[in-house]
Parts: C-alpha cells; structure tokens; sequence
C-alpha cells in the first residue's frame, strides 16, 4: 500500500493516493456522517439491501456507525474520488476483543473494480494493529460478489449457511 502524507481530503484523512482514475484511500472520522449520508443517497435498494439485511431508506443507522469510530474498537476506511465517498469498510471489535464483525458497502457505478479488496486490505492492517485477529461476516447466500471478496481474502475458509445466510470468519495474520 502507498501510504501518503495526511492530508485533508474533505473531512477525511488520506491514506492512499488515487492514481490512474483509482479512488484514493482514506480513514473516516466520527465527524463525517454527512459524507455517509451523500453516499447512502447514491446506493440503490439492492446495495442497502445487502449492506444491512434490511430495505432502510434513511442513512441514520450508517450515520451512526461512523459517529461512533474509536480507531480501535471501531475503525472505518473509504474510497473517495472526486470528492466523494464511493465505498466503506468498517469493523467493530466483538467482546471477546480478538475478533470484529466487518461490514462493506461500494456504490453501484463502482462495484466489480477491486475497491472492495482495497479496502478490506487497508482495514485489516488497522485491524491486526490493534490486536484483532480475524473478521466475522455474515453474507446473504446469493450475493455472489460479496462471497467472491470473502474467498479472495480467505481461500481455505469455510461459510456456514443458515436460512440464506452465510457466516465467516476471514483470518488476517
């Protein structure tokens, strides 16, 4: 990963320089909640669909995740061209404090460009620094993108379905 100096992106703090018409990486902060709305404006039902097992139509429960980003317990990571946020990565740590539930959204016009792999790559690297050592998802059985991404990331890891739903475990060291 090329690491950059900080510099302020918007509200968000870079990471990964774009290049090439490549999104650049950058960390969330709690303060950024409106980025998210812009974002959730952008997702078609489908996407909302997938991200949160549910039809929500206001970004108050992805607003409030990000509102409560520790860098520790909770971290996000974006993709961010032209200004605006195109995908989000985020873990939240379990109580057993080894393990975080990870979560993906990439908007539609960007999926299928390897922006999901990007990001997971740059949160589990957060994620190992602060002692987690692998990432709990959960996947509806057919969205065959998001269980391509948990392959890439975990080869030899199995999912466990159940009505529907797919449960994982992606090791990171």
């Amino acid at each position: 990963m090329l690491i950059v100096s900080f510099q302020e992106v918007g509200a968000v703090v870079e990471i990964e320089a774009g290049y090439g018409g490549r999104p650049g990486l950058a960390t969330l902060e709690s303060t950024d909640a409106h980025l998210l709305a812009r974002l959730f404006d952008r997702l078609s039902a489908e996407s909302i669909y997938r991200r949160f097992f549910s039809p929500i139509n206001r970004p108050d429960m992805f607003q409030a995740s990000i509102a409560r980003t520790d860098h520790f317990n909770r971290e996000a990571v974006a993709a961010v061209a032209e200004g605006e946020l195109v995908g989000v990565a985020q873990y939240s740590r379990r109580p057993d404090r080894q393990q975080a539930e990870l979560a993906i959204v990439i908007a539609d016009d960007w999926q299928r460009q390897g922006i999901g792999t990007r990001l997971i790559a740059a949160l589990a690297e957060r994620a190992v620094a602060a002692g987690i050592d692998s990432f709990a998802v959960d996947i509806q059985g057919d969205n065959f993108g998001a269980l391509r991404l948990f392959k890439r990331f975990a080869p030899a890891a199995r999912m466990t379905f159940s009505a529907g739903v797919g449960e994982g475990v992606i090791p990171l060291t």
